[in-house]
């Protein structure tokens, strides 16, 4: 039998549903994880109390916590942080990777980066699709603050790594669930205009966590990948 890889992961957006989801499925697969939050106290306590799981405090604007996140030595960092829909809030995410990234590539043990994105940024291989042009540009694009500048800026910011490390920006559509396990089943990684159309509208966040963990393993996106994934 395989012996699945154990992993020290830098996690962004931890104290959200989806951050939650994700941290409780990563210490049930025996991961080691750091996360960068703002207020600790959001962490639940079954998860705090946890020994592989370790937190560092601190603003997405704090040049020292940023600094001493990345010197936590992880060997994978992970974003599941986003903007909210309809704040006017500028683009706080996009500016904390301007400054991580280059804090990470130099700390000699980060391996992969993965960031939560959406459709709202466009893959090379994406083709046309009504449901996400009317998605885009007549939901997110009016109503949503500087969500379309910021989900677009933290892609953007990743794509420009380039090769000088394995990414994968991995798109969501509407995410549901508030607990791990409540809506299992498998994902759809394809590109938006998917022809089978397998590039749907809503996911569980459970089912993210599965993924995202899962792909650790495969890899299957780790050169420069930009899947959209949707419940299968």
């Amino acid at each position: 039998m395989d012996t699945i890889t154990k992993h020290h992961i830098l996690l962004l957006g931890g104290t959200g549903i989806c951050g939650t989801i994700f941290t409780r499925a990563a210490l049930e697969a025996g991961h080691k994880l750091t996360l960068y939050v703002r207020t600790p106290s959001k962490i639940p306590s079954d998860l705090s109390s946890n020994t592989n799981l370790s937190v560092i405090q601190g603003e997405l604007q704090d040049a020292e916590g940023l600094k001493k996140a990345a010197a936590c030595g992880a060997d994978i960092f992970i974003s599941l942080a986003g903007p909210t829909l309809g704040k006017r809030e500028g683009t706080p995410i996009t500016d904390a990777l301007h400054n991580l990234y280059p804090l990470l590539l130099a700390n000699g043990t980060t391996k992969r980066i993965l960031i939560l994105s959406t459709a709202s940024y466009s893959a090379p291989e994406d083709t046309h699709s009504i449901k996400w042009f009317f998605a885009i540009n007549f939901y997110i694009r009016v109503i949503g603050g500087d969500t379309y500048d910021e989900i677009r800026g933290m892609a953007e910011e990743t794509v420009a790594l380039g090769e000088k490390i394995d990414w994968t920006v991995f798109r969501v559509p509407l995410l549901y669930g508030k607990e791990l396990g409540e809506n299992e089943g498998p994902v759809n990684a394809v590109y938006v205009g998917d022809r089978h159309g397998r590039d749907g509208l809503k996911l569980d966040r459970g089912r993210l966590a599965r993924w995202i963990l899962g792909e650790l393993e495969e890899g299957k996106w780790a050169n420069s990948g930009i899947p959209m994934l949707a419940n299968a």
